[in-house]
Formats: structure tokens, C-alpha cells, sequence
């Protein structure tokens, strides 16, 4: 009974060592995977600095006067080119101009047309 009892208990010991062993390296397959996108997310932060660094540059009051300059027809915006909602919803006209069939220029409008009437 004593010898059943101790190749039980060995048995269990070695159960428990193969789970203690397949659980260790699930964790360290899953610590490696964490250190990888910890790195990846260090990378994606540098570049969003390097990027909104760049946008800096870019948007710099006096570049973009240069290019103004260089570009030739901008000019700065006037204060009577600003209108209130209610004055722009008066300036819209109460049907569009042209009627959604006449347009020639929707392809996937007369394709949508064409399958309609098939």
C-alpha cells in the first residue's frame, strides 16, 4: 500500500513538473511578446515626435507667407468674407441648380440608373 501510495505521489510530482515547465515558458513566450510591442510602441512615439515636428516646420507662420508670395493669387482673408450661418442659409439657392439625372459627369450613378431599370 506504502509503495502505491509513494508512485502516486511521485506521479503527481512529475505531473506537476511538466505543468509547472509548460506554464513557464508560456510566460516567458508571452513576456517576449510584451517586450515587442512595448518596442514597437517606443517606435511608433518617436515618430509621432519626429511627425509633429515636421508639422511644426511646416506650418510656420512664415513659410507659409513665402509660399503665399511665391504662389501669387492668395491673399489674406478680409473681414467682409466672413458671414453668419443664417446670412450663408439665405445665400443658398431652395433647389440645386442642376437635378441629380442631369449630371453626366457620376459614372456610378448612371451604372446604379442602368441596373434599375434592367
Amino acid at each position: 500500500m506504502v509503495k502505491l501510495v509513494n508512485a502516486l505521489l511521485v506521479f503527481a510530482v512529475l505531473v506537476s513538473a511538466a505543468f509547472l515547465y509548460g506554464l513557464e515558458h508560456r510566460t516567458r513566450g508571452a513576456e517576449k511578446i510584451i517586450a515587442g510591442l512595448k518596442r514597437d510602441i517606443a517606435e511608433e512615439g518617436e515618430a509621432m515626435k519626429l511627425l509633429k515636428a515636421e508639422w511644426a516646420s511646416l506650418i510656420r507662420p512664415d513659410r507659409l507667407q513665402k509660399l503665399a508670395e511665391a504662389n501669387g493669387k492668395l491673399k489674406p482673408a478680409m473681414v467682409d468674407q466672413y458671414v453668419s450661418l443664417n446670412e450663408l442659409m439665405n445665400r443658398l439657392p431652395d433647389a440645386p441648380v442642376k437635378p441629380p439625372e442631369a449630371r453626366s459627369d457620376d459614372p456610378i450613378g448612371a451604372i446604379l440608373k442602368e441596373m434599375e431599370e434592367q
